[in-house]
């Protein structure tokens, strides 16, 4: 079926590609042909894609440079066109005013197409900042014989294209009037005052345009809930939506963080909230947000233990009794200290254990779309996971594998045996589509399930609450209408927005409540005690 459709949509590509060019009246005076690097990418909306690109020519035994700006009206252009990978265009020259927002835009051709740029080479590895690390590993090795099988062992720009990455663009961080620290940065870095004063404001005027749409299309509470200016930063969202949590199901013990992300929420639920907490996830754990924060939580454990030693070592028998008294006291005083620092210590056995599947991935990700790569990365779908991941004999992957052991300064002196503290927190390493033989068991052991802006798993975690009788808090951001165009509104069109989705969410069921969260940005809370 998928099949079939692909081919219906490429015929009617070819055909609507037919009569744009008929369009031109036979004139081929317009029509530009060419081909070299891709400089600039900016992609706004899914059908409409604006390509800067770089051709090189020889002209009197010198090479000259020609810039084209193109306006691409295919919807399906491929990631793999990016920055530095070399395409062939073809396409209609047209007249555009070039002094605008952007600033000089005025060395190049301006050229339409509905034609998707032909790829002749994928971009260089070293065009991407975060790629280095791997191609210092990959140094002095051959690459033909990597796991990135049919990868190019090039790592720089094909013959003749090298002197092309030069850009009329500015370089963002020029922009915003920082340092720019890349030095394989294609962008100026340089601008008269007048340009950089323009563009300046451009980015200003974008961010009110921006912000104005979020507003009109959000779910809101009357007019002073989307202009409140006493909202907290958008950073502190996953603080308030724990705090939200704790007293709105304040007889909960476990919580389903689903598409938790890095785990900020399931951290501030297990660690701060004293939770347990199950964090649905298909990337890896990393603490490199809370890397500080588990060493002071150690440092102030190591302290406690310390003072409670040094003070039972050096009182006299007569003051036994006062010690022995006062015990219990010092016990509650310090026990939130020592239990902050075992929860994060099975953070750090989640994060170990998963150390080498994370490198990896962040290695796919990075290369996926450069010459070192293979143009694919996993992304979240419904239907696929049904047809072609989904096995009910298969075994959820979850971590740690093994017990959290109780560090022995923390152990009674006369135990020689190890003790294992219980893991209250957990990572189901993969992604989430609902209630089925495999999750059906973990999703039943717990009490509430929630997510923060958990995207295409949102009605998910409404519809697998439901159908388990379970509780449920979730905040919708993201509507992603192509992926689920089933979802309609009470007139019978399609869910677009994140007000029509609320209120789609809201008919599952009629105690199905909604409020806000004191946060900046989407921050409305679709729950059911």
């Amino acid at each position: 079926r998928m099949m079939m459709m692909t081919r219906t949509t490429t015929k009617k590509n070819k055909r609507t590609n037919a009569l744009f060019y008929a369009s031109w009246e036979g004139s081929l005076e317009n029509v530009v042909t060419n081909q070299g690097v891709v400089t600039r990418r900016a992609t706004l909306g899914k059908r409409l894609t604006f390509l800067d690109v770089v051709c090189v020519a020889e002209h009197d035994q010198q090479q000259r440079q020609q810039y084209y700006y193109l306006k691409v009206t295919e919807p399906n252009v491929t990631k793999r066109i990016r920055v530095g990978a070399t395409v062939r265009f073809r396409g209609k020259e047209y007249d555009h005013d070039a002094s605008g927002r952007r600033g000089e835009r005025t060395k190049g051709v301006y050229v339409e197409t509905e034609d998707v740029p032909e790829l002749l080479d994928m971009a260089p590895a070293s065009m991407v900042v975060n790629a280095r690390k791997f191609l210092a590993d990959l140094d002095g090795k051959n690459t033909s014989s990597s796991s990135l099988s049919g990868a190019s062992s090039s790592s720089t720009p094909p013959n003749g294209t090298a002197a092309a990455l030069i850009s009329p663009s500015v370089c963002r961080t020029f922009i915003l009037g920082a340092e720019c620290n890349d030095p394989l940065c294609t962008k100026r870095h340089y601008a008269n005052d007048d340009l950089l004063e323009a563009m300046q404001q451009s980015r200003v005027n974008a961010s009110k345009r921006g912000k104005s749409y979020a507003a009109q299309t959000a779910y809101v509470e009357g007019e002073q809930e989307a202009h409140a200016k006493n909202k907290k930063n958008k950073a502190e969202a996953e603080r308030l939506f724990a705090t939200f949590l704790c007293e709105t199901f304040p007889e909960a013990e476990t919580f389903v963080d689903v598409a938790g992300g890095s785990g900020t929420l399931s951290y501030e639920l297990n660690v701060e909230k004293w939770k347990n907490v199950i964090l649905w996830e298909p990337r890896c754990v990393a603490l490199t947000k809370i890397q500080a924060k588990i060493k002071n939580a150690r440092r102030r454990a190591l302290q406690s233990v310390d003072s409670r030693n040094s003070s039972s070592s050096s009182s006299s028998d007569s003051d036994r009794d006062s010690d022995s008294d006062n015990k219990h006291s010092y016990d509650d005083n310090n026990a939130s200290s020592v239990q902050k620092w075992l929860r994060l210590e099975n953070w750090m056995l989640v994060a170990n254990e998963e150390e080498e599947e994370r490198l990896k991935q962040h290695e796919k990700r990075v290369l996926a779309y450069t010459n070192l790569g293979d143009g694919k990365v996993d992304t979240p779908d419904y239907q696929s996971y049904y047809e072609t991941k989904y096995d009910k004999n298969q075994e959820l992957e979850t971590f740690p594998k093994r017990a959290v052991k109780i560090p022995p300064i923390l152990r009674d002196a006369k135990e020689e045996e190890e003790e294992y503290a219980l893991s209250t927190f957990e990572h189901v390493r993969e992604e989430f589509w609902g209630v089925n033989e495999r999750t059906r068991h973990k999703l039943e052991s717990a009490d509430v399930l929630v997510g923060l802006h958990s995207d295409q798993a949102t009605e998910s975690i409404v519809d697998a609450a439901l159908e388990l009788n379970k509780s449920f808090a979730v905040v919708p951001c993201c509507v992603f209408p192509t992926m689920f165009p089933a979802r309609l509104t009470e007139d019978g069109g399609t869910v677009t927005t994140q007000k029509e989705f609320v209120d789609y969410l809201l008919r599952k069921d009629k105690d199905i409540k909604v409020t806000f969260l004191p946060f900046k940005g989407r921050n409305a809370v679709v729950y059911k005690i």
